[in-house]
């Protein structure tokens, strides 16, 4: 079985794949990266529910949260625009993604459409995907 690094090492994958730069640097609503970098992302990841079965089988569900930064310049509604289309790009990129679906923990990935939100900030556009992540994983000790 696999685990919530897997499954985020994958995301990560098809995000770099699909033109995003990742950095370590943390930013949301509130704190815009410091970064020159637009398409930025990162990825948070928090246990939901964790559920276990009879053989040492877990279904853990998890929230997933992909944060993407872009350089507003000049023209803020085409990037507000930008950012709708890359939303629909990445849904449907990781829905379809062989990297992901053939992981071992067999994950079902849910866009999570209340905490989904975009903000138009001064400098940035900050989007926020949410993703549930309901998987396998061992949880008999190695």
């Amino acid at each position: 079985m696999g685990s919530i690094k897997d499954i985020v090492e994958a995301v990560e994958t098809r995000m770099v794949a699909l033109g995003f730069t990742q950095i370590d640097e943390v930013f949301d609503f509130n704190a815009v990266p410091e970064s020159k970098i637009n398409k930025a992302f990162r990825i948070e990841s928090s246990l939901r529910t964790g559920r276990y079965h009879s053989g040492n089988l877990s279904n853990p569900v998890e929230s997933l949260e992909i944060w993407i930064a872009y350089k507003a310049k000049r023209d803020r509604r085409a990037v507000a625009k930008t950012g709708l289309d890359d939303r629909e790009s990445i849904e449907t990129d990781l829905i379809n993604a062989a990297g992901i679906s053939g992981l071992a923990s067999d994950p079902l990935l849910m866009m999570d459409q209340e905490a989904s939100n975009q903000k138009l900030l001064p400098n940035h556009l900050i989007v926020k995907l949410a993703f549930s992540v309901d998987y396998l994983r061992d949880a008999s000790a190695s």
